[in-house]
């Protein structure tokens, strides 16, 4: 069974159901489903919609470390360079403890004149080079996230951007340290140890948090696509719905080892026309129980009682 819905809570998102940090408003995505008309928006999210989890943009995310450098020096960037913490992001060798990577350098001045063209235009190409760098569009629903380097650190902002990718530990409340790359860490079924659960149904319109699945939780993510190209217009929410429907429900069905289940069924996330325009063009993809929760993932439940997942 596939849930379709035509609007939900809004997730307040700077990717559509990444780790954030609850700001809100009629441009973040529908829960379950995209909104049936291009011109339809989600409810806006509160205290009962909104998630807590940190923010995935680096110039919010949490650092263990700082540095005493006001003006980062320019750098030369290319993908499977690590960094070191903010302000500077110096470059770093992979083998030690770093918490940012790059995931693509592309070389464009486009929108060079327009803040927030540019800036909408810059998370469109990061997000599609991060999903091309991590092996999926499912990043958006995993711990594993993709930002854009801030201007204030990349004094060539207007002639490039520069992608990064960064993970939250499995708590969800400070960012990892870790060593070695996560290039193509999503690929295939290596996207299950990284993706993320929500507290509540994704197809209904509260308790939208995010958190570890090892932790009580009804929805499960199973995957993510792309509905888009940078700088391509917003195609309809009947269009992108129709698709995410046709993507979502095969994801689900072979994440759960089986087409015959009705305590768990499938559900999507669309956004609508705002996410859009800020180049967030994504579909994440659930599973969901009908009712109660669970404390481990449903990988694979095949024909299992839920009981032992209670």
């Amino acid at each position: 069974m596939m849930v379709r819905r035509s609007a939900g809570a809004a997730l307040a998102a700077a990717a559509v159901l990444a780790l954030t940090a609850g700001c809100g408003g009629s441009d973040g995505p529908s829960v379950g489903g995209a909104p049936t008309s291009a011109t339809s928006a989600p409810t806006t999210a509160s205290s009962s919609g909104t998630t807590e989890t940190p923010s995935p943009t680096s110039s919010e995310s949490p650092s263990p470390s700082s540095s005493t450098s006001s003006a980062p020096a320019a750098q030369d960037y290319a993908a499977g360079q690590c960094l070191g913490p903010k302000p500077g992001y110096a470059k770093v060798d992979c083998s030690t403890s770093h918490l940012y990577e790059v995931a693509a350098a592309p070389a464009t001045t486009l929108y060079a004149g327009d803040l927030v063209k540019r800036t909408a235009y810059g998370t469109a190409v990061c997000n599609e080079q991060g999903a091309k760098y991590l092996g999926s569009a499912g990043w958006a629903v995993s711990r594993l996230q993709v930002a854009t380097l801030p201007t204030a650190a990349d004094p060539k902002n207007k002639e490039r951007f520069v992608c990064i990718v960064q993970e939250f530990e499995n708590s969800l409340k400070s960012l990892k340290q870790g060593t070695g790359s996560v290039k193509g860490k999503l690929t295939g079924s290596g996207f299950y140890s990284y993706n993320l659960c929500l507290k509540g149904r994704a197809s209904k319109s509260d308790d939208v948090e995010f958190v570890p699945c090892n932790a009580p939780h009804a929805s499960e993510a199973t995957g993510g696509k792309l509905n888009g190209r940078p700088g391509a217009p917003f195609p309809g929410g009947d269009k992108i719905q129709k698709q995410a429907l046709s993507y979502c429900k095969p994801i689900g069905e072979k994440f759960l080892g089986t087409k015959r289940r009705t305590d768990i069924i499938s559900s999507q996330n669309s956004g609508g026309p705002g996410p859009w325009a800020k180049g967030q063009m994504f579909t994440g993809c659930f599973v969901e129980v009908t009712s109660g929760t669970v404390k481990k993932s449903l990988h694979y439940i095949t024909t299992k009682p839920l009981t032992s997942y209670r």
